[in-house]
This record gives structure tokens, sequence and C-alpha cells, in this order.
């Protein structure tokens, strides 16, 4: 039997989604409350991406965003999460704070690796997120990542949570890469996210020509 929850409410392991506070004026809420698909009906030919200005992302996860309410100090576009042109959350794509990384026997220094960064749905909508992040990728990896030389994508998941959104995506070449060591950053403002663990999931991207070869199920959404 299918279990119903009332709007807002989020189960343990649910996704980064807190409730639409009491009268939000987020981009997404501003208009009201938008629609969304409920579950077993099919949604995902009906999400697309849109490039938004620096502000609208960080006016979503200010009001939306479980643990990290900023924008990323360094970033390379901010993707609107739409459906049925409503926009419903917002994902950041911007270098990772690391000088390199091994991976599968590979090493990719920092400026090969991008994070997908404060992904957050402004709704409760089961699913969306892993849908969006699939057409998030493949435009992020079309438009800019074969110009800027992307070799990995990076992203993070808190401990706590289930990973179903980046579990999802296997298909999409994701992979779970163990767990980061709590610990604050000597450069940053302490916050208190980074005393938990979280999943490390990354994603390899192929060359142009390995993308050729490689099924168009995986690189178009």
């Amino acid at each position: 039997m299918t279990q119903t929850r009332s709007p807002g409410q989020r189960a343990s392991t649910g996704f980064q989604y807190t409730r639409t506070p009491e009268g939000c004026w987020c981009p997404i809420h501003r208009d009201g409350q938008p629609v969304t698909a409920p579950l077993g009906l099919r949604f995902a030919e009906r999400v697309h991406i849109e490039s938004i200005p620096r502000h609208v992302a960080g006016a979503i996860y200010e009001a939306h965003h479980s643990y990290m309410d900023s924008v990323p100090r360094t970033n390379l576009v901010h993707h609107g999460l739409c459906y049925q042109d409503q926009l419903l959350g917002a994902i950041t794509w911007r270098y990772p704070l690391i000088r390199s990384l091994e991976y599968d026997g590979t090493r990719y220094e920092g400026d090969e690796i991008v994070e997908a960064a404060r992904i957050c749905i402004g709704v409760d909508f089961p699913n969306l997120a892993s849908a969006a992040l699939a057409r998030s990728m493949e435009r992020f990896v079309r438009r800019h990542g074969r110009r800027r030389g992307v070799r990995l994508l990076l992203t993070f998941v808190r401990a706590d949570f289930d990973g179903s959104m980046i579990k999802a995506l296997r298909d999409k070449g994701w992979h779970c890469a163990g767990k980061t060591e709590p610990g604050q950053a000597g450069n940053r403002p302490d916050k208190q996210i980074r005393e938990r663990p979280k999943w490390r999931f990354l994603c390899e991207v192929p060359a142009e020509s390995e993308r050729e070869q490689t099924s168009l199920g995986r690189w178009t959404p």
C-alpha cells in the first residue's frame, strides 16, 4: 500500500527539501504554490533546464536548501529546474575547492573536475531531483564541458540522507565513491554540515569521440 504524506512533510531519509516557509516570496512561490506531479505519473519529459542569474539561485537556496543557504563563491553557471515552465529548484555548477582527485586509478586535476552543488528542490516532488539533475548535467556537459576540458563530475549527499537521487542516475554514470571525513574548512566560515560525513558521488565524462559511441540514452535525457 502506498503511504501518503501531507504537503511539506519530509521523510527522515528524504532529499534536500525543507517545507515552504509561511509567506514565502522566493522565486518559486512568489506567484503561489506551483503545480507538481503525483506519484505514479510520468513527468520526466516535462522537466527542463534554464540558466538563471546568481541572485535567483541564491534566493532559492536561502528559502529552501536544508543546510547550505548561500551561493558557492566560485561558480560557473546556475541552472533553474523547471517543470511545465514552472521554476521549482536550482543547481549550481562550480569548480570544487580541491587540487586533484584520484578515481578508478586515474588522477583528475582540479580544473578537470566540476561539482554539482546546492542541488535544491523547493517543493515536495518525489523523483524530481534525479530527473532534473539528469537534464542539468547533460546541458552543462554539452555547453561547457568540452570547452573547459571537464573530465569528472562530482557531488555530495549528506550521509543521513538515503542518496536515492544519485543512485537513480547510475545509468548516467554516477557512482558512490565513499564518505568524506567531517571537518571544518580553515579558510571558510564554520558550517554545521561540515561536522557530518557525506557521501561522495562521481561521474566520469567521456571524451567527445567516446560519447558518440555511448548509448544515446545515457547522455541525452
